[in-house]
């Protein structure tokens, strides 16, 4: 036996209780007496069990009995005289009172330099420790949705690895990018996936997307993708209007991917600094260089096709006059001879999914190579690229695997993956981007019937890093969406 005033605090606790945690526990032992064993030394520090002791001393136990053992067998404390409703109270209490305390961030930085915590912590909560964020398990229902609404406060979604583009706050800001005037699909031949002519023609499955638009609650996500929607909005017509419009004239679904200007600004947010210099590889359409000088930054994209660039230089000049994003055209390839001198912030890019749209027949163009030598010039691109970004920075690919003429997936991502890693930057994040089902369901039976092949509603969006996490997230900055208006910022929100 030895009294408890013999015990000594540990300097080096990692873990803080919170005012109502050290209350929680004082109370339990209080109500239901001692019952949890403790650890010390062969001196009286405290290894585990701090938050106990310092509630015995408050609940007024003062004696500890102890036991000595090398670690070679479990300590059992046996408590005996409770009723049904103690033992749980206590088991609730037990469990309750870890909930609500809290990590000693500055604690966790210091041992961090002088030992390796990498067993008992990830590397992305050591990066949160490193930059004072709170790292902590919520377990009631009312806290995890406070807890959820703080974190869109601070960066527009939770940043959570599934990321929902069909949730109201991302199609509301959609609808606001869109009213900006981007067209993405300017400069780009129809039906780019090669949709079959029965999914294009107004027939019975164009009048069943109709209903299905209607009956899901998606028009306003998917109907501002029609061709021609904004004019017709100034024109005066109503949603409703434009799909009879649309469906009346015989006009057939662009079939045409067009890049999500949320998930670009969210990337810029959350991987760039403001006034970064943003290199794109695989431009595409005008979005990702719109949104990104809409959010203050700098861009340059390439791209093979001039009509392409035509389009997109067209549209910087009328919705960004101010800060135009720069376009080259040119072979990415060649980016280390176009780009010659570029020190960039980030890397971000949507690169052709192998196949899955033709976007030309030139020869050059990536995709019209079979899938091997589809892979080794992205290999050499994405290699080139990183030479350009500068040390303790970010790159985010957006990208999505892809069926061969089998119907057996490419592994395009596990590529993707590699070819960064063999560029010299390390796989720092994913996630899985949710998207709008569009016709899915109209498809998705039957060839789910015949294949057993999954309706594909998301992409990979992968995230690589260059050098030191923590510099790297110094250099991004504050990122705070809480005052963040994007009706006022990108243009007016077109009401339903």
């Amino acid at each position: 036996m030895a009294s408890i005033k013999d015990l000594k605090s540990d300097h080096k606790n990692a873990r803080k209780r919170t005012d109502r945690s050290a209350g929680l526990i004082a109370e339990s032992l209080k109500r239901f007496g001692a019952a949890r064993s403790i650890v010390i030394d062969e001196d009286g520090r405290i290894l585990a069990g701090n938050g106990t002791v310092e509630g015995a001393k408050a609940a007024g136990i003062s004696k500890v009995r102890i036991i000595e053992t090398e670690g070679d067998e479990l300590i059992a404390v046996q408590r005996t005289g409770l009723t049904e409703e103690e033992k749980v109270g206590l088991a609730l209490a037990d469990n309750r009172s870890s909930d609500l305390s809290e990590w000693d961030n500055e604690m966790l930085r210091q041992l961090s330099e002088e030992q390796d915590l990498s067993p008992w912590f990830d590397e992305d909560e050591l990066t949160a420790f490193a930059n004072d964020e709170i790292v902590e398990e919520v377990t009631d229902s009312a806290n995890n949705e406070e807890t959820a609404r703080k974190l869109s406060d601070r960066f527009g979604i939770a940043p959570f690895t599934v990321l929902n583009a069909r949730e109201g706050w991302w199609q509301e800001r959609k609808r606001a990018w869109l009213a900006t005037g981007i067209e993405s699909e300017v400069g780009r031949k129809g039906n780019l996936l090669e949709m079959s002519d029965t999914m294009l023609e107004p027939d019975e499955k164009t009048r069943a997307l109709k209903s299905l638009m209607k009956d899901a609650g998606t028009l306003m996500s998917s109907v501002q993708l029609l061709p021609g929607y904004y004019e017709k909005k100034k024109q005066g017509l109503d949603d409703n209007q434009i799909v009879e419009e649309f469906l009346a004239s015989g006009s057939k679904q662009a079939g045409t991917s067009i890049f999500d200007p949320v998930l670009a600004e969210l990337a810029y947010r959350w991987f760039s600094p403001e006034n970064g210099l943003i290199l794109d590889p695989f431009a595409g359409g005008s979005v990702r260089g719109i949104v990104a000088t809409k959010t203050g930054r700098q861009y340059i994209g390439c791209d093979l096709r001039q009509e392409q660039i035509d389009a997109n230089k067209e549209q910087g000049a009328a919705i960004t006059p101010e800060n135009q994003p720069i376009w080259h055209c040119t072979d990415s390839r060649n980016i280390d001879r176009v780009c010659k001198g570029v020190e960039a912030d980030m890397i971000f890019s949507c690169p052709p999914y192998a196949d899955l749209e033709v976007y030309s027949d030139d020869p050059k163009d990536l995709s019209t190579l079979n899938y091997q030598e589809f892979v080794t010039a992205y290999r050499e691109i994405i290699q080139k690229t990183c030479l350009l970004l500068k040390q303790d920075a970010f790159a985010c690919f957006v990208v999505g695997d892809v069926r061969d003429k089998k119907g057996n997936y490419y592994n395009f991502v596990g590529d993707t993956i590699q070819a960064f890693i063999d560029a010299g930057l390390t796989y720092y994040n994913e996630a899985i981007l949710v998207t709008c089902v569009g016709t899915l369901p109209l498809r998705a039976g039957r060839t789910f019937a015949a294949t057993r092949k999954l309706g594909k509603t998301h992409q990979n969006v992968l995230v690589f890093l260059k050098g030191d996490a923590r510099k790297a997230v110094a250099k991004c900055g504050e990122c705070d969406f809480a005052d963040t208006d994007p009706a006022a910022e990108y243009g007016e929100i077109l009401e339903p």
